[in-house]
């Protein structure tokens, strides 16, 4: 398995619609998992027009995990977004903000949950760093974590330079090194210039796609060649070339896992 975390330093560079387009675009099986402190979008936005409940998702999840039956309730939390061949995953994000302190002792959980998996990739949307509660004992599990930046300006590049502080101080020696890389959204100021700047490699890029972005949003219907999709697909062999260089122990564990997710 594979834990992939993406988080962005404040604003809203397009850190959430890049995991959902990479989660259905994506060749492998992958499983989406809303772990922003902030609170999730796919309810209210991208699977809005369908009646789902809502007493599934990341909040009951953590409630398992510090239970120790986190793998036994794992199922009855997800979402098909592909249905019905369980190929494209969801756990559902918090509801309230407000809900984010009671996840701070089950985020170390739910990474070694998500770490023990076979058979599907985990995205990680885990949020703003700049928000309350960040997910760092979960982060700090991920075999791949992607600071999406956006490209326009320096304006818009310059907070991610905190972001990486922050990931320097709160998560282990040489993580940033190892783990860490850039998710560039739309143009402006090159990868190759940020990239140095900032100290990490630029992973994929994504273009500024309005039209997309709200379609994933739930604000009407996208088109599966429209320009961010064919880029989420094409970002994966990049994605996993990073790891291979990053972590070449994440494909050779031999721990425990669980159960492919059917």
């Amino acid at each position: 398995m594979t834990l992939i975390a993406l988080v962005s330093a404040k604003g809203s560079p397009g850190c959430s619609t890049a995991a959902l387009a990479f989660t259905l675009t994506w060749p492998a099986p992958t499983l989406l998992a809303e772990c922003d402190p902030a609170g999730g979008d796919l309810l209210a936005g991208y699977l809005s027009r369908y009646e789902l409940p809502t007493n599934r998702g990341v909040l009951p999840l953590a409630s398992s995990a510090l239970r120790g039956t986190a793998e036994q309730d794992l199922t009855g939390n997800l979402i098909d977004l592909d249905s019905p061949r369980q190929q494209r995953m969801a756990l559902p994000g918090l509801t309230e903000p407000s809900q984010s302190s009671s996840l701070n002792l089950a985020w170390t959980s739910l990474g070694d949950l998500f770490a023990r998996m076979t058979g599907s990739t985990v995205l990680a949307d885990c949020g703003r760093l700049a928000g309350a509660n960040p997910p760092w004992s979960l982060l700090g599990r991920a075999d791949l974590v992607l600071l999406t930046v956006r490209a326009r300006s320096l304006r818009t590049v310059s907070p991610a330079a905190s972001a990486i502080g922050a990931m320097r101080r709160e998560l282990p020696p040489g993580f940033v090194e190892s783990s860490v890389g850039l998710l560039l959204v739309g143009s402006g100021i090159s990868g190759r210039d940020i990239s140095r700047n900032l100290g990490v490699p630029v992973v994929a890029a994504l273009p500024w796609d309005p039209g997309s972005g709200a379609a994933l949003s739930g604000e009407g219907r996208g088109r599966r060649r429209a320009p961010l999709m064919k880029a989420a697909a094409a970002a994966y062999d990049n994605v996993c070339a990073a790891m291979a260089v990053a972590r070449p122990e994440a494909s050779r564990r031999d721990t425990e896992r669980l159960p492919v997710v059917r």
